[in-house]
């Protein structure tokens, strides 16, 4: 059996999923799977995602965004923006080596390397998410619908050279360097691993919960999850703001700390699809995803390769079809409530929301 999860998760007597059937021959899953498909959409991201970080640091972009000092920014609330990047790096460095480097490390001293070197799930998520933060760049490609803290560790942001960018459109905000990546790897990968924990014991205790309970209980501990910390670090640190959303969903509309409700549900959704995968993962008799399937038909030295494309492809094209296009279009075709914003949450160039042009020259 390879090792595609950690073998303290692997635990077959417990099933995730009530409805899954294992297989017990890999044949039967050969001539199955759209594993082309996913990775080609993943080779495809991962082009456009490194000509974009290119062509942005070779450009003028690639400076500090513009930091204007006429609002203070109070110590407590700085104090716990450097806590959060800290903490942010910590998980970074963490997910990274324990699911990325400590495996293809473990291969290299093992004997049967071949046997050992293969990236786990979740390996591959952690990969795939620090890809697809170059999404981030999608929030505000027509509209300022996002701030970042320009007192954030950032080197301004590469939206100018992602796809869909209005020209004219925002520019040189404070894209955060060290808090933004991790949020694509703990909301997705980081809670699909809490989650199947959570199901497990679901199951032993209660065998008869039917899938669809299962589901509604993540969905359900994945908005709580995310709204709980996402308003933590907004309202302490104004790391960073919702600045036009849909004002019938929004909490304390008009506030710097407005908060969007359907921001929780589509992270929720987004992390019962990565949760979604990893159970299928885990009950399958060779721990392979879904949109890993099919792999055997490849040639054996571009396998792994393929399937690293595949779950890049899941990671990006659900983030964007998921989050941020339903997000993109609340804020900027339904958006009616404004936060008012200190002049550290603005943009450097672009015009505003509000028709407001904006050309600093303050770096």
């Amino acid at each position: 059996m390879s090792p595609h999860l950690p073998t303290h998760e692997d635990d077959e007597s417990t099933s995730l999923l009530n409805g899954n059937v294992r297989r017990n021959s890999v044949q039967m899953a050969r001539g199955d799977g759209m594993v082309s498909l996913w990775a080609g959409i993943g080779l495809l991201w991962t082009i456009m995602t490194v000509q974009a970080w290119i062509r942005w640091i070779f450009s003028d972009e690639f400076a500090p965004a513009p930091l204007d000092t006429t609002d203070e920014y109070p110590l407590y609330r700085n104090v716990g923006l450097r806590l959060v990047e800290a903490a942010s790096t910590a998980i970074t460095i963490g997910f990274t080596w324990f699911f990325v480097i400590s495996p293809i490390r473990v291969g290299k001293l093992n004997a049967a390397p071949r046997q050992k070197r293969e990236l786990s799930l979740d390996g591959k998520f952690v990969i795939g998410g620090l890809l697809t933060w170059s999404s981030d760049a999608f929030l505000n490609c027509r509209q300022y619908i996002f701030a970042f803290n320009a007192h954030s560790v950032n080197l301004g942001v590469w939206t100018p050279f992602m796809p869909f960018e209005r020209p004219g459109g925002p520019s040189r905000y404070a894209e955060s360097l060290l808090w933004a990546p991790p949020m694509y790897i703990y909301f997705c990968a980081g809670v699909a691993m809490m989650s199947c924990a959570w199901t497990r014991i679901l199951r032993r205790r209660y065998p008869d919960l039917s899938d669809s309970t299962v589901t509604v209980l993540v969905l359900i501990f994945k908005f709580v999850f995310d709204f709980v910390v996402e308003n933590i670090i907004i309202r302490w640190t104004h790391a960073y703001s919702f600045t036009k959303t849909y004002g019938p969903l929004t909490l304390w509309a008009g506030e710097v700390h407005q908060f969007p409700i359907y921001e929780s549900v589509l992270v929720a959704i987004l992390g019962t699809l990565f949760t979604h995968q990893r159970m299928k993962a885990l009950d399958d008799p060779d721990h392979v995803s879904p949109v890993e399937k099919g792999y055997e038909r490849w040639p054996e030295y571009l396998q792994g390769t393929v399937r690293l494309l595949a779950v890049i492809g899941f990671c990006s094209l659900s983030c964007v079809v998921v989050y941020h296009f339903p997000l993109n279009w609340l804020g900027t075709a339904a958006g009616t409530s404004y936060a008012k914003m200190p002049s550290y949450l603005k943009i450097g160039r672009g015009d505003m929301w509000d028709g407001t042009l904006v050309n600093s020259t303050v770096f």
